[in-house]
């Protein structure tokens, strides 16, 4: 990840950033909600395949079936470690609002 150079000029863009990505995310919401809305009525018609005048859906259903990974560390603990994969850096970026008072 590279970082930026100028830090006064950085610390106004970053702020701008930053609120510009938090209108983005509120904006984006509704349309995510509605989007849930839809997907579960289609999922409701209980038809695997639905045709629109443009576009069609394809509802497939499956199963999947999650591992309990703290358990299994528990019960069988280094005999596990040959089984990992190399660790992976996962950067995130979290908005949230801030308290004004």
């Amino acid at each position: 990840m590279s970082k930026i150079e100028n830090a006064p000029l950085a610390a106004f863009a970053l702020v701008t950033i930053v609120d510009e990505l938090a209108t983005l995310k509120a904006a984006i919401a509704p349309m995510q909600a509605r989007e849930k809305e839809l997907v579960d009525m289609l999922k409701a018609t209980g038809m695997d395949r639905i045709a629109g005048t443009q576009h069609d859906a394809v509802i497939s259903l499956s199963e999947r079936r999650d591992l309990d990974t703290k358990k299994l560390k528990e019960d069988l603990g280094d005999a596990l470690a040959p089984y990992f994969k190399a660790a992976t850096t996962v950067t995130t970026c979290k908005v949230t609002a801030r308290k004004t008072h």
